[in-house]
């Protein structure tokens, strides 16, 4: 067989799901109100706590439940991995529907990316003294994928917003539609294609160990969040959506062959994640509205 052969349905599901967030940050970048300042300068202590429940709470979760469970290095790897990484780009969605304020959710879209720039090599030293996966990682190409998958589409959105305004709430809503339909259709061909892996990685203590970072993950976003029921909700969503392609990287050394381990673990914390924050939405959405 070809090795071409196998290539092609992965990089054209790569472009389908890239395609994807890149359209719902769009839609994001749209929503932003006038005026809008960064997150640590508007509500400081709402980012503290923010930065708190990702990157020393989640962390430390993770670490822990490694330390406790027999776990394989690369498993161990892309799980510390995701617990640094920024949010994941179409997390503002999510947010959105628990009651997120669209300059909330894109201020700590942004200070989550760059707190992830600045604790990248901490993650690297423990990713190789902890863990045992060499790694070559140039920290550029970290930077490249928050560029592309972040701050460029924002600033496209709030550029779209800025020149045509009366169309904006318009073309914002097809971003998002559009997006919503690439991301369901890039999962569907995501478990197709690499459906092996997920299954490779589940009974080895994988499943155990992200079910117990997402529900820890979950809790302590929640009690961060303070008593706006607005904010509870978002800063617990924002600690278990993380940024997959960056932990991938991470996990992986340069990011460019990554083991089955390493993407099975990642691709099973995204569906977890997903299935467990589910009900935890719909109770945050019923708590906003009442």
């Amino acid at each position: 067989m070809d090795p071409m052969e196998g290539l092609l349905p992965m990089a054209i599901l790569t472009l389908i799901l890239i395609t994807g967030v890149l359209l719902l940050v769009v839609a994001i970048g749209i929503g932003v109100e006038p005026g809008w300042p960064f997150l640590l300068h508007r509500r400081p202590w709402l980012a503290v706590r923010a930065m708190a429940s990702m990157y020393v709470g989640l962390p430390a979760v993770v670490w822990l439940v490694v330390r406790i469970l027999p776990l394989d290095g690369p498993v161990s790897a892309a799980l510390l991995g995701l617990a640094i990484s920024p949010v994941l780009p179409p997390w503002g969605r999510k947010a959105a529907l628990v009651g997120g304020r669209s300059n909330d959710i894109i201020g700590l879209q942004l200070l989550s990316s760059g707190i992830a720039v600045l604790v990248i090599p901490l993650m690297i030293w423990l990713v190789e003294h902890l863990f045992n996966v060499q790694t070559t990682l140039d920290p550029l190409a970290v930077e490249l994928v928050l560029l592309v998958t972040v701050a460029a589409p924002l600033a496209v959105g709030m550029g779209i917003a800025h020149v045509v305004p009366q169309a904006a709430p318009r073309l914002a809503a097809l971003a998002d539609q559009t997006g919503c339909v690439l991301l369901l259709l890039g999962g569907v061909l995501l478990a197709v294609l690499r459906g092996p892996a997920i299954l490779g990685v589940i009974g080895q203590g994988t499943l155990v160990a992200i079910t117990a970072v997402v529900i820890f993950g979950l809790l302590l976003g929640h009690a961060l969040g303070g008593p706006d029921p607005r904010t509870r909700g978002v800063l617990a969503t924002a600690t278990i959506y993380r940024h997959p392609a960056i932990a991938l990287i991470l996990a992986s050394g340069s990011g460019k062959h990554p083991g089955d381990a390493v993407i099975g673990t990642i691709l099973l914390y995204m569906l977890v994640s997903l299935l467990l924050a589910r009900p935890y939405e719909r109770w945050r959405q019923k708590a906003i509205t009442s």
